[in-house]
């Protein structure tokens, strides 16, 4: 799986890399392009949209705690609402029309808490891999791939098309941040990136994933949207 897993991840910068300057090569640089594809690496991101398909359902495996961590994360209400369909979900957040008709302090980071770094590596892994098999199962065909991917990633990326700030490192140091400490813990059953992060105002953050630069826009990630929210929450007081 770990080959399938490589081969699916060169699979899916190609693939958005190229949908993204064909369709918007008017409306993106090639430094927008790097940030969509660092975004897609998220692991997060990628488990998002396999729970999001019930993809995750299909996984056999025999490990309890992986069990118990999927079922965890798969039963967030806030990430997962039993009562609407996820695209229905993400199709309402996404639309920033939507948000600007409604007169509340709800953060443009907010669309991104389907990045949570708490998701299993696992599910990530898993999608990747299915992208590398369909590819080999295909004869190699890109066209059969992306036709299959295309409707999963479509409202990811058109809305990293339109936000502004997608690439939460580059947002963090526009704000004064800066990094505290970078480390890799090796407890458990797989090694973890780990980065702290410091706003001016001292507060900090972490942020884990598989490689410390993924650890470090996990951390700038949370770091811009709690400064989001403060931000909106002196407006309503101001």
């Amino acid at each position: 799986i770990h080959r399938l897993e490589f081969l699916g991840d060169a699979l899916l910068d190609f693939l958005v890399t190229r949908h993204v300057f064909v369709n918007y090569n008017q409306n993106v640089t090639p430094g927008k392009v790097t940030d969509i594809r660092q975004d897609l690496s998220n692991n997060g991101r990628i488990a998002y949209i396999l729970v999001a398909c019930d993809l995750h359902k299909k996984i056999l495996h025999n490990s309890t705690d992986l069990f118990s961590q999927i079922s965890s994360y798969a039963g967030d209400e806030d990430l997962f609402p039993k009562d609407q369909s996820t695209d229905e979900y993400l199709s309402k957040w996404m639309n920033l029309a939507y948000l600007n008709k409604r007169k509340t302090s709800i953060s443009i980071y907010d669309l991104d808490q389907w990045a949570d770094s708490t998701a299993p590596k696992a599910l990530a892994g898993v999608f990747e891999a299915l992208v590398g098999a369909i590819f080999l199962d295909s004869g190699n065909c890109l066209a059969t791939v992306w036709r299959v991917i295309e409707p999963l990633l479509r409202k990811y990326i058109d809305q990293s098309i339109i936000h502004p700030n997608l690439n939460p490192i580059r947002s963090f140091s526009e704000h004064g941040g800066k990094l505290i400490k970078e480390s890799i813990d090796k407890g458990g059953d797989t090694q973890m990136a780990v980065c702290i992060v410091q706003m001016p105002n001292g507060s900090l953050f972490e942020g884990r994933d598989v490689n410390k630069k993924l650890a470090k826009a996990n951390a700038c990630r949370k770091a811009m949207k709690q400064h989001q929210h403060n931000e909106n929450m002196f407006q309503q007081t101001g």
